[in-house]
């Protein structure tokens, strides 16, 4: 019987190193995501507060003229954004239509993104976006599938849909400076 204890002994004491390595796993983790959590909050409190009072400093010493907001009817409104201006990328819902030119292919979808350095024709494009669908939907199913099918065809295109866009723009009295109009998504069937 002494034996039997003796044996049972080293088994006991092998479960309890197992519990004490789970134990600092446990507390490690614990650790971990404190750790993680504190410079998360630490990020978005103090570097944030960090950019605002530098964006404030730069606007107060801006003279008042520059820092007041213009109007939407000022010519300063309607100037063209610069080239050092970031590029925003507007994206347009996608278009099907049928291609009512001779040919094998008798659908056409589009999805079709519009490039600007100028957040005014973003607006201006959500604002007439009916319009300005509906003359894309005209302009698509007039085309002729064969000379889809060549990167010309493709490139012709996207410049005839710019210049309809900046046009219909233009045509509301709207902001029209498009830096490119782009497919990202061009299917024939």
């Amino acid at each position: 019987m002494a034996e039997k204890k003796k044996k049972e002994e080293p088994a006991a004491e092998g479960k309890g190193g197992g519990g004490k390595l789970k134990l600092i796993i446990v507390i490690v983790s614990v650790l971990l995501i404190l750790g993680a959590g504190g410079g998360a909050a630490y990020y978005f409190l103090v570097f944030d507060k960090a950019a605002e009072t530098t964006e404030e400093g730069a606007e107060a010493s801006k003279p008042e003229e520059e820092a007041q907001p213009t109007e939407p009817d000022s010519p300063e409104a309607t100037a063209p954004a610069s080239l050092q201006d970031p590029v925003i990328y507007y994206a347009l819902e996608p278009i099907t239509v049928n291609i009512t030119a001779p040919g094998s292919v008798r659908f056409l979808r589009v999805n079709i993104t519009i490039a600007t350095r100028n957040e005014r024709v973003v607006a201006a494009v959500e604002k007439h976006l009916p319009m300005i669908r509906n003359d894309l939907l005209s302009h698509l199913s007039s085309q002729d599938s064969a000379a889809l099918n060549t990167a010309e065809g493709k490139d012709k295109l996207r410049e005839e849909l710019h210049s309809m866009i900046s046009a219909a723009l233009t045509r509301s009295a709207e902001p029209s400076d498009i830096v490119n109009v782009l497919f990202t998504d061009f299917v024939m069937q």
